[in-house]
């Protein structure tokens, strides 16, 4: 398990975007990325996930920017809440953000519009920088 090390408390600001990646027939990592406004971000990997637990860390003020910049390219807001895809095998993922108490989500896989698929690749990186693989699974007894 991967503990909270850090000391970040994300509770003292507003959830600005999260995404949660889901299973595919194969060892897709099941993984959820919390990023609030103050720029800590929340990890749990799940299953088929490299790094088991939750753990948190902090993007810069440059990465919250750039995020926050993207998020606003990809508005959520205007698509429906599910976009279905005629790929079976293909993982899911759901994309979250608010607004002024208002949430909004949208899921779907590969057959996403741009902006939304540049907006989940961007947390991936911001992520990955720090060591959390979350594109690439691992086979059960894998991971200890």
């Amino acid at each position: 398990m991967v503990a909270c090390r850090s000391g970040i408390k994300p509770a003292e600001s507003s959830l600005l975007v999260e995404l949660h990646t889901g299973a595919c027939f194969g060892y897709c990592p099941v993984i959820r990325l919390s990023v609030y406004a103050n720029g800590v971000v929340e990890y749990e990997g799940k299953q088929f996930a490299e790094r088991q637990g939750r753990a948190t860390f902090q993007l810069t003020p440059d990465e919250i920017h750039q995020l926050r910049r993207q998020l606003r390219r990809a508005n959520l807001w205007q698509y429906p809440d599910r976009i279905d895809s005629s790929v079976v095998d293909a993982p899911w993922s759901t994309l979250t953000t608010t607004k002024r108490g208002k949430t909004k989500s949208v899921v779907g896989t590969i057959d996403r519009p741009k902006p939304l698929l540049d907006l989940e690749n961007l947390i991936h990186n911001l992520a990955e920088r720090r060591g959390y693989q979350t594109r690439r699974g691992v086979p059960p007894g894998a991971v200890e």
